[in-house]
């Protein structure tokens, strides 16, 4: 080996290759096919080999039932279902769902509970597909329910102003005459009914309940005070009732003329005029 004046050897030295025990190059002895398949790849000697050798036949030991055809036993799906990981329980009793803390589950959140645990044993699932489930729904229930409160909430607001808009002045009259309907004629239950599903605010249902309190107030079952001749009037009953009187020559000459009769037709006319354009709130 020559060297040079500083001491230093001019020939490239080989790195030492140093081999642990039961260690050595076993891809170079295997065939072309086999050397650089990818099942090989995290396999670095022999040890390594004969692990994951190991391990592969101890799972041949633990291998899961095979899938049942669909038209097979229900049974034989059951025994399926338990071999890959469903849980035991009778209807889904097993499962173990994450509830927050001081969360309070009304009658029909457990009745859902329960139904969902049976379903999801019916189909198989593992815990973990199961808690996936179950907090998927919780939060779509709870952004469901967010926003069917926030649509009840604005269609309520525009049955207001409808049904404000079609009565004008003779709003707050002819809301009592519904209600007046409603308590005279309408069960506990009705009630109920019509104040949980709010369907007491639509316009409809107040516009029926008013003819009926109407009807009631002309016959006298129920009692509403009112000036002869000046009754809340909606704007089409105030149109009505002006359409009838331009058409009544008696009055049209008493309205054109002069005189007692005259200032009474007036009044008559301007108070129609009030109720059937009645100013719009802002």
């Amino acid at each position: 080996m020559a060297i040079d004046d500083g001491g230093a050897s001019t020939e490239p030295v080989e790195p030492a290759t140093t081999l642990t025990e039961g260690q050595f190059n076993f891809k170079e002895h295997l065939a072309p096919e086999y050397k650089d398949h990818t099942a090989l790849a995290d396999i670095n000697d022999v040890n390594g080999m004969a692990k994951s050798y190991i391990s592969a036949q101890e799972m041949i030991g633990q291998q899961r039932l095979p899938m049942p055809v669909a038209e097979a036993d229900p049974s034989e799906w059951s025994r399926f279902y338990d071999s890959v990981g469903r849980p035991q329980g009778q209807d889904g009793d097993g499962y173990k769902f994450d509830i927050p803390e001081g969360t309070t589950q009304t009658e029909g959140a457990v009745e859902m509970e329960q139904f969902f645990r049976k379903s999801m044993h019916d189909a198989g699932l593992s815990q973990k597909q199961a808690q996936a489930m179950y907090k998927s729904y919780g939060e779509f229930s709870g952004q469901f329910s967010e926003k069917q409160a926030n649509t009840t909430a604005d269609m309520e607001k525009q049955w207001d102003t409808d049904i404000r808009q079609e009565f004008g002045l003779a709003y707050t009259d002819q809301l009592e005459s519904a209600k007046a309907a409603v308590e005279e004629f309408g069960s506990d239950n009705l009630k109920q009914y019509l104040d949980e599903s709010r369907l007491g605010n639509h316009p409809e249902m107040i516009k029926f309940a008013a003819k009926i309190g109407a009807e009631l107030i002309e016959k006298g079952s129920q009692g509403r005070a009112g000036r002869q001749g000046t009754s809340v009037l909606t704007p089409d009953q105030a149109k009505s009732e002006i359409a009838q009187l331009h058409s009544n020559a008696q009055f049209m000459e008493a309205y054109h003329g002069s005189g007692p009769s005259h200032e009474e037709a007036i009044q008559r006319m301007t108070a129609l005029h009030d109720f059937a354009y009645p100013p719009m709130e802002e």
